[in-house]
């Protein structure tokens, strides 16, 4: 346990591996309502253990995975769902939406209406100040340990792959690596397309946590956006749910579609070859 919410849940961490291997950090449901994300990182490594190529990965590496980050509004929407009623919490217990609670690596380049909020009413204030909430702090806390060289946060949705700058388009000097990853990713995707785009063309954000990743400690930092819209929200309940919106019907088979994509990837950073060339700056 690294921490507490702001309702007094632990903030669990995992650590699987050598500790003397390249340390690789891995973070799921930092926006509460993006059940999937934190699913997929759970069936990802289990399948992984499970397989001889995982395996081989998996030795080769270090990994810090913090599977729920945000588990007051995990609970909330949850109950919710379980009760018959629509879930839509995004932020943690004081309305903050975690993934604008980094510190900003420079002003907007263009703003957008998801970027990031002083308004304590939108679904994105950024917080009164970088790092304010005890989720953010617990994230600061393992990576000023740790050090990741790389670092994988599970959101959705989109079947996208992400990669800074969020808050600007002008683009990451290292880019010529995130590409490196990202083509070994998207080659072994199975059955699914990923598209992978710097996040600012998504949509611009600041106080993003792959932003301060790359920025302050040089982490190769991504973003995967699991699952995509599909025909059951034309049922008019599924529709005026904003879980159903952010979390796919057909669990396995999005997770499935994933693993060989984020094997190869994990692989290729844990590469004795690739690994100095492609995680120093």
């Amino acid at each position: 346990v690294v921490g507490q919410s702001v309702e007094g849940r632990p903030l669990y961490r995992f650590d699987i591996g050598p500790k003397d291997a390249p340390p690789v950090l891995l973070t799921a449901l930092i926006h509460g309502i993006e059940v999937i994300g934190s699913v997929s990182l759970f069936h990802i490594l289990r399948d992984m253990a499970q397989s001889l190529p995982g395996q081989r990965t998996l030795d080769g590496m270090r990994l810090v995975v913090m599977p729920i980050l945000n588990p007051d509004a995990f609970a909330v929407n949850m109950d919710r769902l379980d009760r018959g009623w629509p879930a839509l919490r995004r932020t943690n217990a004081r309305g903050v939406d975690l993934n604008r609670n980094f510190p900003h690596v420079a002003p907007l380049d263009r703003f957008h209406l998801f970027s990031g909020s002083r308004w304590r009413g939108s679904p994105h204030f950024q917080g009164p100040n970088p790092f304010s909430e005890p989720e953010t702090q617990a994230v600061r806390r393992v990576v000023e340990e740790v050090r990741p060289e790389f670092s994988i946060g599970f959101h959705s949705f989109g079947n996208m792959l992400l990669y800074p700058w969020a808050f600007s388009q002008r683009p990451n000097k290292r880019h010529a690596k995130y590409q490196q990853l990202a083509d070994g990713f998207l080659a072994n995707l199975k059955d699914t397309k990923y598209s992978f785009r710097q996040a600012s063309q998504f949509y611009p954000t600041v106080g993003d946590l792959d932003d301060w990743l790359d920025h302050h400690y040089g982490t190769l930092a991504m973003t995967v956006e699991v699952g995509s819209l599909n025909r059951r929200l034309w049922h008019p309940l599924r529709l005026l749910n904003p879980f159903c919106w952010m979390n796919p019907l057909r669990i396995e088979s999005t997770v499935a579609s994933l693993v060989p994509g984020f094997t190869e990837l994990l692989a290729r950073v844990s590469s004795v070859h690739a690994g100095p060339a492609l995680l120093t700056a």
